[in-house]
């Protein structure tokens, strides 16, 4: 019987188990992307790296599973935001920190769960409950607690940037919400960073064209993030196939928390006392929502 409800608990929370399994892989890409830098790769080189890893990988798998490329006149228009909103999210994001601090640039990106929320309300498209509101609220505050903004030196660009890309983001959950439905996260990620691949290029070679590292095992962390990105990606479609995009996005507020345990352990960065208070916040929240489902 235990074994039953196991499996029935199992089953209704895919989503919000893909979703924390995409926080995961996505939590560890921005410390290996520091670490990266720090051996002298920038992260324009990066970010171009993964979706190549994205391209190629979705490519050689769809090709052995003999996958159908065709892509439904009805998806076609929500997959080219989700390689418009992908390309916007890879540049805005790591060019905001340019401008502003890490911490700054992850708060303001992170208002996207909240944006998913208020788009749900305007649109009616979910029973939302005054709870649910509460909980996005507490999970955004544990989120302060755990990213510690730093509001010093605030650049208006850097601002602007950070905002394009939680915007870009919301755009991307509604759209991969309707498109993880009708084709397979492989197909998804072949065609999207298909379109991106260009761009990414292009930005990297007007940003950082001249990159000569000592030694070939400083590109060690960047084929980590690499492969890391690319289970964040087929996670995060197969999140959004199973759940709504309300309940993904809620889930996917763990990955500050992850990235920030990942850094203490990639980084040996220290964590401070707020940033427990604000895990534990989010953690709470996150099992609640569970618990109702």
């Amino acid at each position: 019987m235990n074994k039953l409800e196991n499996q029935s608990y199992a089953e209704k929370n895919k989503g919000p188990i893909f979703a924390v399994l995409s926080s995961l892989c996505y939590g560890l890409n921005n410390p290996l992307a520091a670490l990266a830098a720090q051996n002298g790769i920038s992260t324009t080189f990066s970010v171009l790296s993964r979706a190549t890893f994205m391209f190629i990988i979705s490519l050689t798998l769809a090709v052995m599973g003999k996958l159908d490329f065709w892509i439904p006149k009805e998806v076609r228009v929500y997959v080219v935001i989700m390689a418009i909103t992908t390309a916007l999210i890879n540049l805005c994001y790591v060019g905001s920190i340019n401008f502003i601090s890490v911490s700054l640039a992850a708060i303001i990106f992170f208002t996207f769960p909240i944006q998913i929320l208020l788009v749900s309300i305007i649109r009616g498209s979910q029973n939302i409950r005054t709870s649910d509101i509460i909980i996005f609220t507490i999970v955004f505050i544990g989120l302060i607690f755990v990213i510690v903004p730093d509001f010093d030196n605030i650049d208006p660009l850097g601002v602007l940037l950070a905002g394009l890309s939680s915007i870009s983001a919301t755009f991307l959950y509604f759209s991969a919400g309707v498109a993880s439905r009708k084709l397979s996260p492989i197909i998804l990620g072949f065609w999207v960073h298909l379109f991106v691949l260009p761009v990414l290029a292009l930005s990297f070679l007007i940003l950082s064209p001249n990159i000569v590292p000592n030694e070939l095992s400083s590109y060690l962390p960047v084929l980590i993030m690499s492969l890391c990105y690319v289970g964040a990606y087929y996670f995060q479609m197969l999140s959004l196939k199973f759940t709504s995009v309300l309940i993904s996005g809620l889930f996917f507020n763990t990955e500050p928390l992850l990235t920030a345990v990942a850094a203490a352990l990639i980084l040996d960065e220290r964590l401070l006392f707020s940033q427990y208070v604000g895990g534990i916040l989010i953690f709470v929240s996150l099992v609640i929502v569970s618990i109702r489902k």
